[in-house]
């Protein structure tokens, strides 16, 4: 039990200095929604297919360039690890790992690419995924490699060891409070990917809904124990390669706020990329810090 005075001089540095900021994506349109905060965890959910992994890839790539983050990542949407790693590098380089139409990185892209990464990764693959021994071995990164970003994706492919006599709303609720702990104790952003499960079609459309938190199998917990939650949607008919976050629940006003941002997805190197306007009207679009032809 602490006194409110035990606290006057955090309250007073927060005064003079301001809170700790939270961080730009590298995304303008997306800034205005969504920023990351050292500390809180996000959950990422979205229709199989739509782009959760690959948005949640290019998110710490930016990161990493422009703030020198480090991340554990825990992905068994990417297997085997060398293909995420070339996906990655494509990401940093800003070409295609493999041959086609447009020109391919060269082996020194690909040498520059792979220091780049061995920089700023570690890829955890532990004999059993389990919610606990993601949490050890992230801790583990944390005191060895100083991560500054955890991603654990999926939630589904993770085995959970569900007590005799809990339910699976019990269950749910203890793990995503251990994930919250971690992250607010170690100073991580923690990313969760969880699916939805499958969803109707309206009637009167042929699109794909777009899912909330409430879709999700287990509980309402998802929607409460998550400081932000976001929604990654395509129309897979559309052409133009629109994708569209959506902002679904941003727990700090200095974060961000609800609402949708609509950037563009590159397929041959899988980057995203702002659409904006220059003073003469010209669209552009615009990632990492330069404007792409």
């Amino acid at each position: 039990v602490y006194r409110p005075a035990d606290f006057m001089i955090e309250v007073m540095d927060d005064y003079t200095h301001g809170p700790k900021p939270a961080l730009s994506t590298g995304w303008k349109s997306v800034d205005e929604f969504y920023t990351v905060l050292p500390g809180e965890w996000t959950l990422v959910t979205g229709v199989p297919g739509h782009g959760k992994s690959e948005w949640l890839d290019a998110l710490t790539i930016n990161l990493a360039q422009q703030h020198g983050w480090r991340f554990g990542v825990y992905s068994a949407e990417n297997m085997p690890v060398r293909e995420h790693l070339e996906k990655l590098a494509e990401k940093v380089i800003g070409k295609p790992f493999g041959p086609g139409r447009n020109e391919r990185m060269t082996p020194t892209d690909i040498d520059r690419a792979m220091t780049w990464l061995d920089d700023h990764y570690r890829v955890i693959l532990p004999d059993e995924p389990t919610p606990e021994s993601l949490i050890e071995a992230a801790t583990g990164l944390v005191k060895q490699f100083g991560i500054n970003g955890l991603v654990l994706d999926p939630w589904n492919e993770m085995g959970h060891q569900q007590p005799d006599g809990q339910s699976e709303t019990q269950y749910i609720s203890e793990m995503l409070s251990k994930l919250r702990r971690f992250a607010r104790s170690h100073d991580v952003h923690l990313w969760l990917v969880a699916h939805p499960r499958q969803l109707q079609r309206r009637k009167d459309s042929d699109k794909e809904p777009v899912p909330t938190p409430y879709e999700i199998s287990g509980s309402a917990n998802w929607n409460n124990k998550a400081d932000n939650i976001i929604t990654v949607w395509r129309d897979r008919l559309d052409q133009t390669q629109d994708v569209e976050i959506h902002v679904q629940k941003v727990r700090k006003k200095r974060v961000g706020n609800v609402g949708m941002a609509t950037i563009k997805y590159d397929r041959i190197t899988g980057r995203y990329f702002d659409q904006m306007r220059d003073e003469s009207g010209r669209v552009y679009e615009y990632s990492h810090g330069r404007a792409a032809a």
